[in-house]
């Protein structure tokens, strides 16, 4: 489980029992800029739900690696591979050091693709392309 909070179980068991996608979801770290970006929407947006769970991860002291303070400051890569059929294979967030948060962008990420948001633009024939999340709380 994510964590001991209300929250985190809430989305843990979410994770468990909703089937979002076919793909894999893992976190990693590395030097992503070489690999091309997703076409159009390249952002993925965080609902109110991700937004309180990661405020509250920050309020919890769990997460110092994007918060000073009360501000908030989360810039996160991720990486989706597709398959020839553009169907995603695999999911990558930015391992950021932070547990919680890295389960709550996988999951938005995840979303995202389950719902043909995210798409290739064929340039990269390896079939990986490369997106963010962004999110700041002043």
């Amino acid at each position: 489980m994510i964590g001991k909070s209300a929250l985190g179980t809430a989305i843990g068991m979410a994770l468990i029992s909703a089937p979002l996608a076919a793909h894999s979801v893992e976190t990693a770290k590395g030097n992503w800029a070489d690999i091309p970006l997703l076409a159009r929407h390249h952002t993925v947006r965080l609902n109110e739900q991700a937004m309180a769970g990661i405020d509250a991860a920050v309020s919890q002291g769990k997460c110092s690696a994007i918060s000073q303070g009360k501000r908030i400051n989360l810039d996160m890569d991720f990486l989706v591979e597709f398959a020839r059929d553009n169907s995603i294979k695999r999911v990558i967030v930015e391992e950021i050091g932070c547990p919680e948060v890295e389960q709550i962008a996988a999951t938005a990420t995840s979303q995202a693709a389950s719902k043909g948001w995210l798409k290739p633009t064929g340039e990269n024939e390896t079939g990986w392309y490369r997106g963010s999340i962004t999110y700041r709380l002043q």
